[in-house]
């Protein structure tokens, strides 16, 4: 199930980086002085699963850093939490999986250059690219004082999720059909979410929510793509069964 789940996202990320007009730059030609950050992972709550980029398995009990490359997997009634040196914090919820692809940025620190006063006591963080990877399940995000300059991406078989600000909410699910479902719901701030859209030959297509949701379901084999949209939250989203976990 994980080769196909695999297969699934990479054909879709192909597809993606393909498309005209994609604004997304890929993370190994970022600006020379970025380096490598950590990330900090808890258990919310229950166990939750680490696998390192070298595939070795370890049980989260405690508060860890960890690097590019790790993911995180979380059986039912299981729940991780991450904060980023760049100011992103977010929760994994159940039966989830999510990745960490890339985390590089800008030193920070007092004597840092890149470091903006904002001039109201507060400050700009420096220039960073984030790339993460939701691979089944559900994420929550939320950021504060992150750089105008900054990317953040979340990439799904479905189609990449740029992370703009606020708390924005990623579901990634099957339907009864078996076709990948993305919803992605803004309570608060705004985030890009870009996908093929199949019925309009395989276009690039992107839809910025803000303060509402939208849900794109598709079917590469059929060429086809469904688009849901709303201005206001809905109180459930529209039917759709999770994944089955990756044995």
């Amino acid at each position: 199930m994980r080769s196909l789940l695999a297969l699934s996202a990479l054909t879709s990320l192909s597809l993606l980086s393909g498309c005209t007009g994609s604004p997304y730059a890929p993370a190994e030609k970022a600006a020379s002085g970025l380096h490598d950050g950590l990330v900090l992972v808890a258990p919310a709550k229950g166990t939750v699963i680490m696998r390192n980029a070298a595939n070795k398995v370890a049980l989260l009990k405690k508060p860890s850093y960890t690097e590019r490359g790790t993911t995180l997997e979380t059986p039912a009634a299981a729940a991780a939490s991450f904060s980023l040196f760049n100011g992103i914090s977010g929760t994994v919820q159940e039966n989830s999986g999510f990745r960490f692809l890339t985390l590089l940025g800008e030193p920070e620190g007092h004597s840092n250059p890149y470091r903006i006063e904002t001039g109201d006591g507060n400050y700009e963080r420096g220039y960073s690219i984030i790339e993460m990877e939701l691979q089944r399940g559900g994420v929550d995000l939320e950021t504060g004082w992150l750089s105008a300059r900054s990317i953040c991406l979340v990439r799904t078989e479905v189609g990449l999720v740029k992370y703009v600000a606020g708390t924005v909410e990623m579901r990634l699910s099957r339907n009864e059909a078996g076709e990948p479902v993305l919803t992605v719901t803004c309570p608060r701030g705004s985030a890009e979410v870009s996908y093929v859209n199949f019925t309009k030959d395989a276009a690039y297509t992107k839809a910025v929510v803000r303060g509402g949701y939208i849900q794109v379901t598709q079917n590469q084999a059929a060429g086809r793509t469904t688009v849901v949209s709303g201005d206001t939250v809905p109180t459930k989203a529209a039917p759709a069964k999770e994944a089955p976990a990756a044995q």
